[in-house]
């Protein structure tokens, strides 16, 4: 049985986020867990899955050892989520204070595609010197 929503709680889905996004509550499912990988500089433990909603799939990463106990097909919320870029391509983590629960297991619907975290995100000024560079281009 699912986990009901708070009262006035509103859900993201995941075709809705973009860069730098924080304080959103989202509901995904677990399609695939990497293996865990670990930082060189702090040694903390990552964990990483591809998830899914309705809307898409993304990149989640769980940092420290809670990630060790999702698994394939579970139902996961999480409260104060936020979404991030990692060398170009959004991810999906809960914030420093963010929590995420399991709240079920095999029964939603998702989308695997569009995959989010398979888009190249750029910054303004990235995007206004790729401009620039093809005007240059273009002129000679």
């Amino acid at each position: 049985m699912a986990v009901p929503l708070r009262l006035g709680q509103q859900l993201t889905s995941i075709a809705k986020l973009r860069p730098s996004m924080r304080g959103f509550d989202c509901e995904v499912i677990v399609l695939e867990t990497a293996a865990p990988t670990t930082t060189m500089v702090t040694g903390q433990t990552i964990h990483t899955f591809l998830v899914a909603d309705r809307s898409g799939s993304i990149i989640m990463n769980i940092w420290g050892d809670d990630g060790k106990y999702i698994r394939n097909g579970d139902i996961i919320r999480i409260e104060g989520a936020e979404a991030k870029l990692f060398k170009g391509f959004l991810q999906l983590t809960p914030a420093k204070f963010g929590k995420f629960k399991r709240v079920g297991e095999d029964t939603m619907l998702f989308k695997e595609q569009p995959n989010v975290s398979e888009v190249m995100w750029v910054t303004e000024e990235e995007s206004r010197a790729m401009a620039l560079a093809e005007d240059g281009k273009a002129k000679v």
